[in-house]
């Protein structure tokens, strides 16, 4: 009886399914934004998201002057401004356009596995894409890292319908499509240029396979398209690439690296915070990924296998790209690889749907633990939020600034440093921010604060005649204060700390 109910069941629910994917596929795109917007409104605006405000706020021909001493290029901070004057500038505002580019994000990936894989496969893949702590993480951050997934995975779904479709005006506008995107993803963020090698991987092995002559595929052409949109930009990028702005945390691929990629994508932890039991978690982790692709590429037709392979590509590629460089120069990862991890995501759930179609529950229980693994890590994200895993820092800036109550000629706010000041200028838009630096030049992210008033080179003497200091630092305290203030208060939150001086 049960048996029978059971089928019942499946008649009247997977035509349903089938019916309302779209709606089904918007609500989870919804869900996955609400988790990750609820989580971000958690967190303080540090310093990147701080610079990308800065930058925003400024005209377009004063985001290309600064971006052209920075390592990003400007679509983004382009998009940011649009949006933040039409919506303002509020955290929830700002926060919104990375949530709704994720969600975007979600809903191509949907698409692209149902148009390929069919319907099964898409409502496997959803609770990966929906439950990535790494996706809903850079879900809320004010950077560009969400809209470079949403651009990345909108031209893999426009490559593959220009592969599909039999119709060759379709194919032609589609193909131009996927150059403009192309472009428009060089424009957000250069580590697309990794995605853009994937798919060039994938489709110069296929127009092999199939025999066709490289020089008049039209997929070729859309390159040649996108470099010349790209172009204009090409010498502010090469001045960019040798100006010394870029992160000073690189690290090559090593097996230690790999195993972290995994480790975030899951659980959302460094592997040096893994201990014992979520070890053996990212092991299981790790083995189930490795037994559901070999089994998946013995049981999956062979027009699915090439679109297979384009997923594999998609997430291997770019790795592969990487651990070369690595072994000539290191190169920094993490965050810079977030627009990639959907795409093993989607990998994922599509070869969890092929293997357990006829799977033994034990191999059923083994997929849905990954799920339940991705879940962990987004009550891992809930937890530790923004936390700086390289500065080793949890930004509390939204804590501090309230807790200074007061700015103005006589009243000083002076940050340890520019990264101080930029964190802080958020949260004290209205305060005149001073800042220590004995450079009066800067570059890279301290741009704006290049050549500006508010920099202090000497506190002991140019503070003498001020009323009351706010003195901003992360860690130990390194400046002096003038001889003749005292400290009167102190207050630390996180790795962050304002003490209060009054003059005598």
């Amino acid at each position: 009886m049960t048996h029978n109910f059971s089928k019942k069941l499946t008649k009247v629910v997977k035509p349903w399914l089938k019916k309302h994917f779209i709606l089904v596929l918007i609500l989870s795109a919804f869900i996955a934004a609400a988790i990750s917007l609820t989580i971000g409104l958690m967190q303080s605006v540090w310093f990147d998201e701080a610079y990308s405000i800065t930058l925003a706020k400024n005209s377009f021909s004063g985001i290309i002057s600064l971006t052209s001493v920075d390592v990003h290029p400007p679509f983004y901070y382009f998009l940011l401004h649009s949006w933040g004057s039409l919506f303002g500038w509020s955290e929830i505002a700002l926060r919104s356009l990375s949530a709704l580019a994720m969600g975007g994000a979600i809903v191509f990936a949907g698409l692209l596995v149902k148009k390929i894989f069919g319907y099964r496969a898409a409502y496997f893949t959803l609770p990966f894409i929906v439950f990535s702590p790494l996706l809903l993480r850079y879900g809320f951050e004010i950077r560009m890292y969400a809209v470079a997934a949403l651009i990345g995975i909108a031209a893999t779904y426009v490559l593959v319908s220009a592969r599909l479709t039999q119709n060759v005006k379709r194919s032609k506008i589609l193909y131009i499509i996927y150059a403009l995107l192309v472009a428009l993803g060089m424009f957000t963020l250069y580590y697309m240029a990794l995605l853009w090698l994937a798919h060039f991987v994938w489709l110069a092995y296929q127009t092999y396979k199939d025999k066709e002559k490289l020089l008049k595929a039209k997929w070729l052409w859309a390159y040649g398209l996108s470099i010349i949109l790209f172009c204009p930009w090409l010498i502010i990028f090469i001045k960019q690439m040798t100006n010394g702005a870029l992160a000073a945390i690189s690290q090559s691929m090593t097996l230690e690296n790999l195993f972290g990629i995994v480790s975030f994508n899951f659980l959302y932890r460094p592997v040096w915070q893994l201990g014992a039991i979520y070890s053996l978690l990212i092991m299981f982790v790790v083995v189930m990924i490795s037994y559901l692709s070999i089994r998946a590429f013995q049981l999956i037709d062979g027009k699915q296998k090439k679109y297979l392979s384009l997923l594999v590509c998609y997430i291997l590629v770019p790795i592969a790209i990487l651990t070369l460089i690595g072994l000539v120069k290191p190169m920094y990862t993490e965050r810079y690889l977030a627009h990639i991890s959907i795409g093993g995501l989607m990998y994922l759930g599509v070869i969890s749907a092929v293997v357990t179609r006829e799977a033994s529950w034990k191999i059923k229980l083994s997929s849905g633990l990954l799920i339940v693994i991705l879940i962990m890590g987004v009550f891992q994200l809930s937890i530790v939020g923004n936390y700086n895993f390289q500065r080793l820092q949890k930004p509390e800036v939204k804590q501090i600034a309230a807790s200074i109550t007061g700015c103005g000629d006589d009243v000083i706010v002076l940050a340890a440093d520019p990264y101080v000041a930029t964190e802080l200028s958020y949260y004290m838009s209205s305060c005149k921010i001073n800042f220590y630096s004995e450079y009066a030049s800067l570059g890279g992210g301290y741009a704006p604060l290049s050549n500006s008033d508010l920099r202090v080179s000497n506190p002991k003497s140019e503070l003498v005649s001020s009323r009351e200091i706010y003195y901003v630092h992360y860690g130990d305290a390194k400046l002096d204060m003038p001889a003749n203030f005292t400290s009167v208060s102190q207050r630390t939150n996180g790795n962050l700390t304002v003490e209060k001086f009054i003059a005598n």
